[in-house]
């Protein structure tokens, strides 16, 4: 999980591929169909762009806990990506709007304070591991989801730069918690189930409720991203954090209990 390059990049990819001529797919949806789903990408580009300021903490938090410095490179790379992210989401609106969009008003901030932290070094930790180990590695399960179910050209295309991304963006946390001084590991092992648990409802609410005809065009249905992120619960979060030394058992505990988020 932790493999870096000297540069602090695992793909080495600076920029997006270009997205295929899907003229003629576009042509062919339906009209309602085209605009609903060009609704939810102009929507995403926001969201995307909140996450950029997002990765903005996390590489000020990174530099201020003296990670290492290839950790710290990836953090800043991040910031770039996401603001990438927030415009290819909005060329995929404006290609199924047929018409060029304006960029949606950018979103509040939206990030955890942690007032119960020990310290400001470990409410920096807290946040790191909150954004990227989890959220991160949640955006995977959903975007996996997306890909699997997808069956139009134009969406896999987008999908799939997106995907190549939040992989690398998730492994930075993972590789912040392998380097994880021994002090803070029990401090950390705490906050397990309330990490987990916030970022695990923060999903739930933001699926959508459309039905299942969208999932051909990149909008997978609400009951199969709550599937896919319990199994990453279970497959991915429980086995990663105790395979970097952290206690589970509180967690594990939570997931036998069905993962309540209420």
């Amino acid at each position: 999980m932790s493999a870096l390059s000297p540069d602090g990049r695992w793909g080495g990819k600076v920029t997006s591929r270009p997205l295929p001529d899907a003229r003629d797919e576009l042509a062919a949806l339906d009209p309602s169909l085209r605009e609903t789903l060009a609704e939810i990408w102009w929507a995403q580009s926001a969201t995307e762009l909140r996450v950029a300021g997002s990765f903005g903490i996390v590489h000020e938090a990174l530099a201020a806990l003296d990670a290492d410095a290839p950790l710290v490179t990836l953090s800043a790379r991040a910031v770039d990506d996401e603001h990438r992210h927030a415009a290819l989401c909005l060329d995929m609106a404006s290609r199924l709007a047929g018409r060029a969009l304006a960029p949606p008003p950018p979103l509040p901030p939206h990030h955890p304070h942690h007032r119960a932290a020990l310290d400001e070094a470990e409410r920096r930790s807290l946040y790191v591991i909150g954004q990227c180990a989890l959220n991160e590695t949640f955006a995977n399960a959903y975007l996996t989801t997306a890909f699997r179910d997808t069956t139009s050209p134009l969406a896999r295309a987008a999908i799939q730069e997106l995907l190549r991304d939040e992989i690398d963006h998730s492994r930075l946390g993972w590789a912040y918690l392998s380097r994880l001084p021994e002090a803070r590991r029990a401090r950390i092992s705490d906050w397990l189930v309330p990490l987990t648990l916030t970022n695990l409802r923060e999903w739930h609410e933001s699926a959508t409720t459309h039905s299942h005809a969208y999932a051909a065009h990149g909008v997978p249905a609400a009951d199969d991203v709550r599937e896919a992120l319990a199994e990453t619960v279970r497959e991915v979060l429980v086995p990663g954090f105790e395979h970097v030394g952290l206690d589970v058992r509180a967690l594990s505990q939570w997931v036998r209990a069905g993962m309540p988020t209420r």
